[in-house]
């Protein structure tokens, strides 16, 4: 498994070991031992960039994911563990862990979770797919809470 973590913000000190294993864990829990992944924390200005160049919206949003298993990318072929990059917002994390008061590292561990189900095709567009998806973000993250991962 090849996890590469990008820290392009400075707001909050956050432990890059440690977000490799949650990423790690949450593909092996899906059945992606061998999958490679890259993960870019940045700040509000810098996600709200990318929301609005890739995704045609002018706001800062908490997770962007941009998959490599989509499309007709001839590279698939060459190497299919490729899954894709994830762009978490630090601000995003900070901000809505306190709104919903809980600690900001398992907010950033939902947000990253939730980028890599992202790469693993599921989807939020829908309140029935977003059901989906939010029932398996809360089981990856409580089998990471039960090895003690999330403390």
């Amino acid at each position: 498994m090849q996890i590469t973590i990008r820290n392009l913000q400075s707001k909050v000190r956050v432990n890059i070991k440690d977000l490799k294993e949650i990423v790690a864990r949450a593909l092996k829990i899906e059945g992606k031992d061998q999958a490679e992944v890259s993960i870019l924390l940045v700040d509000n200005a810098t996600i709200k960039d990318l929301n609005r160049r890739y995704k045609g919206l002018n706001r800062a949003t908490d997770v962007l994911a941009f998959s490599q298993q989509e499309g007709e990318s001839g590279f698939l072929k060459i190497n299919s563990n490729l899954l894709g990059d994830v762009v978490v917002s630090i601000n995003k994390a900070l901000t809505q862990s306190r709104k919903y008061k809980q600690s900001f590292k398992k907010e950033l561990y939902l947000y990253i979770i939730h980028g890599c189900l992202h790469l693993l095709g599921y989807d939020d567009i829908n309140p029935l797919s977003r059901k989906r998806m939010e029932k398996k973000q809360k089981e990856i993250l409580r089998k990471i809470e039960l090895e003690g991962l999330c403390g």
